[in-house]
């Protein structure tokens, strides 16, 4: 669905169709239908630019046929490209196809208009070099040595929430000295202010179970991200032996401050460096990141990154020093617990139907309820597995499952050289499982049209592994340790753990969400 004056986006499982019709001067012409073979594109929910170039949208695209090359086109797609006076961004193709631009800057912003690289403020033009071209584009000069490299960039198209970096202060420098790690800034000191504007019709909040709903791995994102240009301003990646390194978020504590209505909001996110130091080849820098809006912040995160050579994922130990394993409820030693609780397994996407509708007869779910997700583009589950009662904790389980697709979303987005399934997307499939359980479980009873919110206070997160395209399956299991009433509401908390090919490599703790009335 969408808005029949701007285009009609049908999206299959196997053939994306996009039919245009009038356009407006400030969106570039149609670009008539595209395949993306098997996976679906997404594209429902929210703006979305015309497609990218026909020949660009396909998988496996070698060097001989121009990938890892910068293109002649440009970024062409972006809807403020080659518009009023605007440059065309560069992008260079890879072996996986380009998405169309979901965001772009709210209107007369003067800090949008420098596009030199290396100054600020750092434009949206910038900021598309990072994420899909030359990073010297964005950074400057210094920073060429990366720009055909499989560096990890800023992340892209549906996931690119950076519009614009203001200033940076707090610097400590002395040109031509090599006293910090060979580089002549210091990583460990410095401040970034950079906005995301947050459009309302989003495709996050169209896809989420609510329109003012922002799941929790954008908030994740948003936080995170302006620490990854940040690390680069400092010169982090200088340190580095080589030029094809990998940037991986380690672990966080973020706490959420107070509840706001994010849409067609401009956020204010405040990054500071609070320490950077090296262990061999690998590179550790920490951050306090504060967002804001209108002056007030809402969400803080202290987090620590890191950099990395690739050959330290060559083989991932996860977070039982390499010692794979099943999931909780298919431990032997779990078997006498798992017996004394009722477990049913789902499949996903066809038995969600059931879940609901068995909800909903047992008196556990209203009838009018915003409890459902409403597009599979934030949907990451193949199967689910609730046990009411069980867990580590003895108050609930929920075990989800997906087999890797290497043509998922967002193996385009994160990152474009460096193909990774970001961490908030696994996070965000634990408030899957979650949510699933809450309505199985029926949590929401009592509660007048329920819908889902983040409940305040801080949750934890440990990553010690990854998950690319080469991989399997993703396991995850989530663990109920409270649920309490406030007020009209419900609050679940819960802990949570991921598994790559049975390796286990995230830890999550506490999880929160709330199950309120619609206002």
């Amino acid at each position: 669905k969408g808005d029949l004056s701007r285009r009609v986006v049908v999206d299959f499982r196997g053939v994306a169709l996009q039919i245009e019709g009038g356009v407006a001067a400030s969106v570039p012409k149609p670009l008539q239908v595209s395949s993306y073979e098997n996976g679906g594109l997404h594209l429902a929910g929210g703006f979305r630019s015309v497609l990218p170039p026909t020949k660009f949208m396909k998988w496996g695209a070698t060097k001989a046929e121009g990938a890892y090359k910068p293109s002649t086109e440009g970024l062409c797609w972006h809807p403020m490209a080659g518009k009023n006076g605007n440059p065309i961004p560069g992008f260079t193709p890879t072996a996986y196809p380009p998405r169309p631009i979901c965001f772009q800057p709210f209107p007369n912003n003067p800090n949008d208009n420098n596009h030199a690289p290396g100054e600020l403020p750092l434009s949206w033009v910038n900021l598309c070099e990072f994420m899909c071209n030359k990073v010297s584009l964005c950074l400057g000069d210094e920073f060429a040595k990366f720009d055909d490299s499989t560096t990890s960039r800023s992340p892209a198209f549906d996931l690119q929430m950076v519009t614009r970096v203001l200033t940076v202060t707090g610097l400590e420098q002395e040109k031509g000295s090599t006293k910090w790690y060979g580089v002549d800034t210091n990583p460990s000191k410095g401040t970034m202010v950079a906005e995301f504007d947050c459009p309302a019709d989003a495709w996050f909040f169209k896809g989420a179970s609510n329109d003012a709903l922002m799941p929790y791995s954008i908030l994740m994102e948003i936080g995170l991200q302006t620490s990854g240009i940040l690390t680069s301003w400092v010169k982090a990646p200088l340190t580095m032996p080589g030029k094809n390194i990998l940037f991986r978020n380690l672990d966080a504590t973020a706490k959420l401050l107070r509840h706001v209505d994010l849409r067609g909001k401009t956020i204010t996110n405040t990054s500071v460096c609070t320490g950077y130091s090296m262990l061999g080849d690998m590179g550790i820098h920490r951050f306090k990141c504060t967002l804001a809006v209108d002056g007030s912040p809402f969400y803080e995160v202290d987090t620590s990154f890191g950099w990395f050579v690739p050959e330290v994922f060559e083989k991932q130990v996860g977070l039982d020093g390499g010692k794979k394993r099943d999931v909780w409820h298919k431990q032997p030693e779990n078997a006498a617990a798992v017996a004394a609780t009722p477990v049913v397994t789902f499949v996903l996407p066809g038995d969600e139907n059931a879940i609901f509708d068995a909800a909903t007869s047992s008196g556990g779910l209203p009838a009018q309820h915003a409890l459902r997700r409403r597009s599979p583009q934030v949907q990451f589950l193949d199967g689910v597995t609730l046990a009411v009662g069980g867990g580590m904790h003895g108050q609930g389980y929920a075990h989800g499952f997906k087999n890797v697709d290497k043509k998922d979303w967002f193996f385009s987005c994160h990152f474009w050289c460096d193909p990774v399934m970001p961490g908030s997307l696994g996070i965000e499939a634990m408030h899957e499982s979650l949510e699933l359980y809450c309505v199985h479980s029926g949590l929401a009873r009592g509660v007048s049209r329920p819908q889902f919110n983040h409940d305040l206070g801080a949750c934890r997160w440990k990553y010690r592994g990854q998950l690319t395209p080469k991989n399997d399956r993703m396991d995850l299991e989530v663990h109920v340790k409270s649920v309490k009433r406030d007020g009209p509401a419900v609050v679940v908390v819960a802990d949570g753990f991921l598994y790559v090919d049975q390796l286990r490599v995230y830890s999550a703790s506490d999880l929160r969400i709330r199950i309120e009335p619609s206002p």
